[in-house]
C-alpha cells in the first residue's frame, strides 16, 4: 500500500477531542425514598462526594466515565456517563438495600473444572477481563512486527492509535482495575471487621476502601491473594486514614 495514500486515507479518522468536564446532579433512592451517605467516586478522574440528607449530590464528568455507588447497607452500583447525561445535567439512581442472608446455606463452588481440567487443551489459557479483551486488537504481535519489517503497517493496531481509541481503552482497562480491586476488598471483609480490628466508623468504612485502593502495596497483596499480608497492610494504611479523619475534623 502506498504510504502517501494510507496516511491520507487514516488521516480522515483521525480527530483530536478535548473532554470538557461537566457538574451534574444526581439523585439516589433505595425504595422510593432518598438515601443518605452514599459513597459516589468517578473512577476515571478519581473524584468523589457522598449524598446528602436529599439523596442528592453533585460531581465532574464526562462522557464514558464510570460512576461508582457504594454504602455498607447497600448492594454495589455503577453507572456509566452517556452523552444524554451531559445534555440534561442530571441521572436518577435507584439501589438496593442489602439482603441479609440465612446461616446454614453451603454453596459449593468447582475452581478447577475447566478446558484444561477436563482434557480438552494441554494448556493453561490466558483469562481476559472484559476490558483486556477490548483492547487485544490494539497490541503488537509478533506477526505484526515481521510484517513492519517488509513494510507492512498493521491496519487494526495503526487505526485504533491514530484515533484515540488505543489510549481510551487503556483508561478503561486501569478503571476496570480499580473496580475489581474495590470489588474483591468488599467480598474479603465484613462491616465488623472495619469497626472492632480497624477502629473505622461505619459511615466511612467505603471511604476507607476508596482510600487503600490507590495503595500500590495492598493492590500487589490483594492480586496475589496473600489477605494475611493485606490485612497487615490494612491496618497501618487505617491509622493513616483515622488521622486524616481526626485532622479535617
Amino acid at each position: 500500500m502506498n504510504f502517501h495514500y494510507f496516511f491520507s486515507l487514516t488521516g480522515f479518522f483521525f480527530s483530536s477531542i478535548v473532554l470538557a468536564q461537566t457538574t451534574i446532579l444526581g439523585k439516589i433512592r433505595v425504595n422510593d425514598l432518598p438515601a443518605e451517605g452514599v459513597h459516589v467516586v468517578n473512577l476515571v478522574t478519581e473524584k468523589a462526594t457522598v449524598t446528602n440528607a436529599k439523596g442528592e449530590f453533585t460531581i465532574e464528568v464526562s462522557e464514558d466515565d464510570l460512576l461508582v455507588f457504594s454504602a455498607v447497607h447497600l448492594n454495589y452500583w455503577r453507572r456509566s456517563i452517556l452523552k444524554s447525561d451531559i445534555q440534561k445535567k442530571e441521572i436518577d439512581i435507584v439501589m438496593t438495600p442489602k439482603v441479609v442472608e440465612l446461616e446454614g446455606v453451603t454453596v459449593t463452588e468447582y475452581p478447577n473444572i475447566n478446558a484444561q481440567n477436563m482434557g480438552n487443551i494441554n494448556y493453561k489459557p490466558k483469562v481476559y477481563t472484559p476490558a483486556e479483551r477490548k483492547l487485544r486488537p490494539t497490541q503488537m504481535t509478533q506477526r505484526d512486527w515481521i510484517e513492519v519489517l517488509y513494510g507492512k503497517i498493521p491496519i487494526d493496531p495503526f487505526l485504533y492509535w491514530i484515533t484515540g481509541r488505543t489510549k481510551k481503552l487503556k483508561k478503561e482497562l486501569s478503571v476496570e482495575k480499580k473496580e475489581l480491586i474495590f470489588l474483591k476488598t468488599n467480598q474479603w471483609f465484613e462491616e465488623d471487621f472495619y469497626i472492632n480490628e480497624l477502629k473505622i466508623p461505619a459511615d466511612y468504612i467505603q471511604a476507607f476502601n476508596y482510600y487503600i485502593l490507590y495503595d500500590s502495596e495492598y493492590v500487589a497483596f490483594l492480586e496475589a491473594n496473600s489477605k494475611e499480608q493485606a490485612v497487615f497492610r490494612m491496618a497501618a494504611l487505617s491509622v493513616e486514614f483515622l488521622k486524616l479523619l481526626e485532622d479535617e475534623n
